[in-house]
């Protein structure tokens, strides 16, 4: 991270999350082109039913007053039984899709070709529990900024809908959600090779310096490596995304 800087920064960046990696006990680990001996893990698949399951049934998954509850990030409320047609959430369960769904924050409609699909739907590192309606509504939009007079009505106004100053229509998460939101969209970019449109990669820097990596999102990346074997670079390195001058 200290010695590389731009194109070359984010070139470095997709090969360690592409390759295979050898532990080294005297620092970091060593990337190969294939595991050849010795213990070795690389980026794992795990499937979308998989990833479902964990994203309500673990990582996003809490106690209150006693009973199991996952959150509705763009609406920042805790969905339980009775909000999730009279079925608790619980470890290992996937609620009913109808009230609650899997947000995919790089949009499935703009996956890259070039890498498998499925690996990039069930990649836990963009994906987020939402309200169904809420996550329809922001269908494949770009994030930025609504201009307030060009608001839409929405099931909750903890987000916004509506065209930025720049006429483009674009989707405003909550302002605790906005960073979780950039260093996903930064993670799927350099991941899977992708690009960020200007205005989009604008707003999502400034998402990124003012809301930064909390101790949640930090234990969320551990349990995603723990799953997938990989982790998001951009939440363990703060300002990391200020050495790489295009998305």
């Amino acid at each position: 991270q200290g010695r590389l800087k731009g194109p070359a920064l984010r070139t470095k960046l997709h090969e360690i999350l592409d390759s295979v990696h050898v532990p080294n006990a005297d620092g970091f680990d060593d990337i190969r082109p294939a595991c050849t001996a010795g213990k070795c893990y690389q980026h794992q698949m795990v499937g979308y039913s998989a990833a479902r399951k964990i994203i309500f049934g673990d990582l996003f998954l809490s106690k209150q007053n006693g009973a199991y509850a996952v959150p509705d990030l763009y609406c920042e409320r805790l969905l339980g039984a009775d909000d999730l047609g009279g079925k608790a959430p619980g470890p290992g369960i996937t609620p009913d899709h109808r009230y609650v769904n899997v947000e995919h924050t790089w949009p499935q409609s703009e996956f890259s070709r070039r890498f498998v699909n499925e690996m990039q739907k069930s990649d836990l590192h963009h994906l987020f529990p939402t309200d169904s309606e809420m996550n329809s509504r922001r269908s494949s939009y770009s994030f930025g900024a609504v201009d307030e007079e060009a608001s839409r009505a929405l099931k909750c106004d903890n987000s916004r809908l509506g065209e930025s100053k720049e006429g483009q229509t674009v989707f405003e998460p909550p302002t605790a959600h906005r960073g979780n939101v950039a260093r996903a969209m930064f993670y799927f970019a350099v991941r899977y090779e992708m690009a960020i449109a200007k205005e989009e990669e604008t707003t999502l820097r400034e998402w990124d310096r003012a809301d930064p990596a909390d101790e949640a999102e930090r234990s969320r990346n551990d349990k995603i490596f723990g799953y997938q074997r990989d982790r998001n670079p951009f939440v363990d390195f703060p300002n990391l995304a200020d050495q790489i001058l295009d998305f």
